[in-house]
């Protein structure tokens, strides 16, 4: 018994030994692992181990999940491009060149706000002032709210306020850069690139189906307004004109006539209604009536100024004087909006190049189970 346990002991203290050597080979090789270079820039090395720290130090709503190799790499070129893009915001900001007002940079903030509770928890934080000492208003005692609390808040928003102001900066640094290179002619705009952009933005330029009418209005407010409105619909079915129609209404008040250009919006319940009666409708045809919700339009008045008009609740009979279907505005007419991006892009790589970044995508580490489990050390 005595030389069997003896024996057994034996074992144990070599199995021991052999998992000691084992678990510091591997805390080796984890260390080595962690000093992989994945990139350079400014001739200095970016290793695995940087980047696990970069992730590990974003707020939580804003951490990536990490699942594949091209995470990584978007990490890492968000990483890179801001280590560009701040110190020239701080630089062209201190000489006078570009400015972002601090409000535009708070507003930022609280729209970066993913969960709307939040915001509006933190929009009303802000908005309340911090009372004298012994002081305590009706809402400080709704919410059981200290003087340090809502200074602590305070200070929340305001550090992430300075964070977008730097990011705002470092973005209309780079646009200002751009635009100076540009102007030198010694930046140019690909038009390949150029192509690709407007053809990724395109729903961004299309114009809305769009009707101009000339219409014979009813507010809601005046009695009897849906009964006259009928009878006007049935005075055009028994074959009288529209325009005589309108010339009589016209003749007792200016008031019953519009011309107006309505836009058939979908994100717009508005005019659902209206586009539903003049879905189809061909110039010179008349349609009516429909009910037609309170709306802003823009008149020219008598001194030839543009101004904004009210047009009552009301139900409205018109005539098709214009249409013009829903379209993508072609390339040439774009072109001024989709410059912009392609020459900040541009620049951003010309800024990556003269600062020497490199990046070794071989060498990006390989999640495991979806997010890496360095993330979690």
């Amino acid at each position: 018994m005595t030389r069997s346990l003896s024996r057994y002991f034996s074992y144990s203290r070599h199995t021991i030994a052999a998992l000691a050597l084992l678990g510091s080979t591997g805390c080796g090789i984890l260390a080595d692992t962690n000093r992989i270079v994945i990139a350079e820039m400014d001739g200095k090395s970016i290793t695995r181990e940087k980047l696990f720290t970069i992730i590990r130090d974003m707020p939580d709503d804003k951490r990536p999940n990490i699942r594949s190799k091209q995470d990584y790499k978007r990490v890492l070129n968000h990483y890179i491009d801001e280590e560009i893009k701040i110190p020239l915001g701080e630089d062209l900001a201190a000489e006078g060149k570009i400015e972002v007002p601090r409000e535009m940079a708070r507003e930022e903030y609280f729209h970066s706000i993913l969960d709307e509770k939040e915001r509006d928890t933190q929009r009303l934080m802000w908005n309340v002032p911090i009372p004298k000492p012994g002081e305590e208003s009706d809402l400080m005692r709704t919410y059981e709210l200290t003087p340090e609390a809502i200074q602590f808040q305070k200070d929340v928003i305001e550090q992430g306020t300075d964070r977008e102001l730097e990011r705002l900066l470092g973005e209309r640094a780079v646009m200002f850069l751009a635009t100076e290179a540009y102007q030198n002619k010694e930046l140019t705009l690909d038009e390949d690139a150029l192509r690709m952009e407007y053809d990724l933005s395109k729903n961004d330029f299309k114009t809305l189906e769009r009707m101009t009418i000339l219409g014979l209005q009813f507010p809601t407010a005046q009695e009897g307004s849906s009964a006259e409105a009928s009878a006007v619909r049935q005075r055009l079915n028994d074959g009288e004109s529209f325009d005589a129609i309108l010339d009589s209404y016209l003749s007792k008040s200016m008031n019953y006539g519009i011309e107006s250009v309505i836009e058939n919006n979908p994100e717009l319940d508005r005019f659902r209604g209206f586009w539903q009666e003049a879905s189809g409708a061909q110039v010179g045809e008349i349609r009516g009536p429909v009910f037609m919700p309170e709306y802003a339009r823009m008149k020219t008045n008598a001194q030839g100024q543009v101004e904004q008009a009210i047009v009552p609740e009301c139900y409205l009979v018109f005539k098709v004087i214009e249409y013009a279907p829903e379209s993508v505005r072609p390339f040439e007419e774009a072109l001024p909006y989709v410059a912009p991006t392609v020459a900040f892009s541009e620049m951003m790589e010309l800024l990556r190049e003269q600062r020497g970044v490199k990046i070794f995508e071989d060498k990006l580490p390989t999640p495991q189970g979806g997010t890496s489990t360095m993330l979690s050390n």
